[in-house]
């Protein structure tokens, strides 16, 4: 009985409790839902809406002419929400299902029409809230999109929630790559991209997004705070200046399989950079990966021989025309003996004559004498042409300059001899067009410049002019003097094959040894050429660097064709463009090829020539006399032709059309031919040719 008892009280108890406890769920639901709900429900929205940050549209650059060089392009990623859609389109949704998996897969591409019914009928049946489409879309499909039944609604009663992204595009691709640069996610990079970070970056803004299962979505199509974009910066440089000197380069690079090649193309008259290629060997490929042309110190050579002509002309240490014993090509400083590259051919030369023919010895002996009592003397040329600081074009990565002075560790008796041909001193290539630039400038040095202005929308708000360094380096004669020597070179010296151009062009060719933790490796040389077109009246500067060429080294052969590939194309640009005036057209003293080629040249450049009784296939040579072409017929089917003049390719073409074998040593033009001139000819019969560039 007692037991009994015990069990009934046991039982009373726990329903007791239970209810009790029941009580106190239902009093603290009620607490939770009326008294403190605010509370929780400002919690709530705590842990699951925030604020996101939204990128600018990052600024734009451009060219000179407007071309877009970097530009940030919209992208856009598309969701649906099926709790809006099964709530407003409840029953028109089944019927557009059809046709709106057929847009989605047509538009987008990412599935099937047949994918896109199964996904979207499930996902309405679901109510998923966030149901990704894509999430690259470009503004033209979300235009599209913005057409279809139900999502022409918009996001709160289609629907269709649309997130704005971009997208760095270059549109010209590895053409300037490095000069435009880049910034990675780190803040960090290179070029134009990275020096004008903070203009082209803008202010992010912030929208209010709710945090689902899967990520975030936006609950409105407003910002907190609108992003402000960032402004577009304005370079000098021309697209299709680019382009020449991008392509002329690379094909030099590639010939001489080189380890790294620069070309500048400077405006004269302002000093604006209408293009920069920096093209460095990657494995198999030449990639613009460093801006040799401001950042890489080097060596210059022989073209630093113009800093030495420039102190001798400034102090009247020599005259043009004075006499140079060049000691047969080979002298000795102390431990150091300095050689000419063809040594043994002069004994005397003339001041004018060792600056064409680039005599080591005449250079080195003429600075030794004029300064070995004063260095300081010669070395503050160097400051007056600014080669003695870093040069700030507009982007970061500037060299700055190394010169030997008396102070210096390295400081002897042999710096003289070996700063006056272009070595004991680090420069950029930048320095070196900078100088001859203000030969062609008449002596007004100006500094190069690569940011035309900072503006937003397309227009320029902040315009930069050029910079005046100096009003002239040099007195008047003494820059008609120089610029007599850099024509010389081309007309007598190391740069003959210039001559050849349809305009005057002046310049320096150099050549120098490269030295790797102080020591000179053998057959390793920097090639190079500087110079400006047209020389009576100059409009550009342009200067080429090819780094450890294979096979030849000296700057007349590796880097001045690269030069005038160049200077041959923005000439022929300026004619196609109609204004030859401003490159002073000078037709060539010769032209050979077939009649009906030549017709076509003349026509284009619009002189005349005689031969209308010709036969268009006839091989011919125009020969200019003071007043007019007069033609010659290059040869007959069973003599040997005269092809003294003519280059390579066209010797080649008629020689072996009439079934000869051809033979060929040197480069440049043909000067030597065997059998001569009117000899007859057996069918199959071999011909040697000797070409030259000398005339």
């Amino acid at each position: 009985m007692n037991i009994r008892k015990d069990i009934v009280w046991r039982v009373l108890l726990s329903i007791s409790g239970l209810f009790l406890f029941g009580i106190l769920i239902i009093y603290f639901i009620g607490r939770i839902q009326f008294v403190e709900g605010e509370h929780w429900r400002d919690l709530s929205d705590s842990l699951t809406v925030k604020y996101r940050m939204i990128p600018p549209v990052r600024g734009s650059i451009y060219a000179d002419q407007g071309e877009l060089l970097a530009t940030s392009m919209p992208l856009y990623k598309i969701s649906l929400d099926f709790d809006v859609i099964a709530h407003r389109h409840k029953d028109s949704f089944p019927i557009h299902l059809n046709a709106l998996a057929a847009n989605f897969s047509n538009t987008f591409g990412n599935r099937s029409a047949t994918e896109y019914k199964a996904l979207l009928n499930r996902a309405f049946r679901q109510r998923d809230r966030y149901f990704l489409i894509t999430r690259n879309a470009s503004f033209l499909q979300v235009k599209q999109l913005r057409t279809w039944p139900i999502m022409r609604e918009g996001r709160y009663k289609g629907g269709v929630i649309i997130e704005e992204r971009t997208k760095r595009e270059k549109p010209y691709g590895p053409i300037m790559a490095r000069t435009i640069g880049f910034v990675n996610e780190n803040g960090r990079g290179a070029g134009l991209e990275a020096s004008f970070n903070d203009a082209l970056s803008g202010d992010s803004g912030k929208i209010l997004v709710q945090r689902i299962s899967g990520g975030y979505r936006p609950l409105n199509d407003e910002f907190a705070v609108k992003p402000k974009n960032g402004d577009d910066v304005f370079t000098t440089l021309n697209v299709e200046l680019q382009d020449i000197v991008h392509a002329a380069l690379l094909r030099g690079v590639q010939t001489y399989d080189a380890q790294f090649g620069t070309a500048i193309l400077l405006e004269t008259a302002t000093g604006q950079i209408k293009a920069m290629a920096n093209l460095t060997r990657s494995g198999e490929e030449y990639l613009e990966l460093f801006n040799h042309a401001v950042g890489t110190l080097y060596e210059p050579g022989s073209t630093a021989k113009l800093f030495s002509a420039i102190a001798l002309l400034d102090g009247n240490h020599l005259k043009p025309s004075d006499s140079i014993d060049i000691e047969w090509g080979k002298t000795r400083f102390y431990d150091r003996i300095i050689e000419d590259s063809d040594a043994g051919r002069y004994n005397k030369l003339s001041f004018q004559q060792i600056f064409e023919l680039s005599s080591n010895v005449g250079f080195s002996k003429s600075i030794f004498k004029a300064f070995q009592k004063d260095p300081d003397e010669f070395l503050d040329i160097f400051n007056r042409l600014h080669l003695d600081k870093a040069i700030d074009i507009g982007i970061r990565g500037a060299g700055n300059p190394e010169i030997l002075n008396p102070k210096s560790p390295g400081w002897s008796g042999t710096a003289l001899p070996s700063m006056s041909i272009g070595y004991s001193m680090q420069l950029t290539p930048m320095h070196v067009a900078m100088v001859y630039n203000a030969i062609a400038n008449n002596g007004r040095m100006v500094k190069p410049y690569l940011i035309r202005g900072i503006g937003a929308l397309g227009s320029i708000h902040t315009e930069y002019e050029p910079t005046s360094l100096s009003s002239s380096i040099c007195n008047a004669s003494d820059i008609k003097t120089l610029r007599e020597f850099l024509e010389g070179v081309v007309l007598r010296g190391t740069a003959r094959s210039l001559s050849t151009l349809p305009f005057p062009v002046a310049g320096k060719t150099g050549t120098a040894r490269i030295a790797y933790s102080g020591k000179y490796e053998e057959y390793k040389y920097n090639s190079s050429f500087v110079g400006y077109f047209p020389a009576n009246d100059p409009k550009y500067t342009a200067l080429v660097l090819i780094s450890e060429p294979k096979g030849s080294y000296y700057g007349s052969t590796v880097a001045v064709p690269v030069f005038k590939e160049i200077a041959q194309k923005v000439y022929a640009r300026a004619v196609r463009s109609g204004l030859p005036d401003s490159l002073d057209v000078q037709y060539p003293a010769m032209l050979t090829g077939q009649y009906a080629d030549l017709k076509r040249v003349a026509k284009e450049f619009e002189f005349k020539i005689p031969g209308s009784d010709l036969d268009n296939s006839d091989w011919i040579r125009l020969q200019r006399d003071s007043t007019a072409y007069k033609v010659h017929v290059v040869g007959s089917n069973n003599r040997m032709p005269d092809l003294s003049g003519f280059g390579l390719s066209d010797a080649l073409y008629l020689l072996e059309n009439k079934g000869h074998k051809v033979r060929f040593t040197g480069h440049g033009k043909v000067r030597k031919q065997a059998p001569e001139p009117g000899a007859p000819l057996a069918k199959g019969q071999t011909i040697y040719l000797q070409l030259s560039t000398r005339t």
